[in-house]
């Protein structure tokens, strides 16, 4: 029995990293939750008027100053994160423009090497041309501005 053979996807693995990202900020948020019910501070006016001297007890296990140290570690690492997924979603999007904006020829290159990984050899082979000819089409977009490897 062969095990099935996944081909790589660019597109596939950015959209992954965006899923992973997303699921991330919500553990981040359910986090900050936590820490806040932890903390004592149910309710839904603002907070406001909190002995911060205050140490754990039984009915608050967090102190504050604990409690605010990770909820200010979770915002940053939710801030991050959402970079982290506009820098993905603008990266899908350029290399979708510049797949739309390709001749047939070089889209197909373009689709083997860049967004499937190929090296030149196999996208020559598994698009019926010599590696010398893929390599000719590849500098002419490289001149154009489309292809840097």
């Amino acid at each position: 029995m062969t095990t099935p053979k996944i081909e790589r996807n660019i597109l596939k693995d950015i959209e992954l990293q965006i899923m992973l990202c997303n699921e991330s900020i919500r553990t981040h948020k359910k986090s900050i939750e936590k820490v806040k019910r932890a903390c004592g501070w149910n309710g839904p006016q603002p907070i406001g008027g909190i002995d911060y001297s205050k140490q754990s007890s039984h009915s608050s296990p967090i102190a504050f100053i604990e409690g605010y140290e990770i909820i200010q570690k979770d915002e940053r690492k939710i801030e991050e994160l959402k970079e982290e997924r506009r820098e993905l979603h603008a990266t899908k999007r350029r290399i979708e423009k510049i797949y739309a904006s390709l001749s047939d020829d070089e889209a197909q290159i373009y689709y083997k090497r860049i967004i499937c990984k190929k090296t030149q050899a196999q996208a020559a082979h598994e698009l019926h041309i010599s590696e010398r000819q893929l390599q000719r089409i590849e500098k002419s977009m490289k001149k154009k501005g489309v292809f840097k490897k």
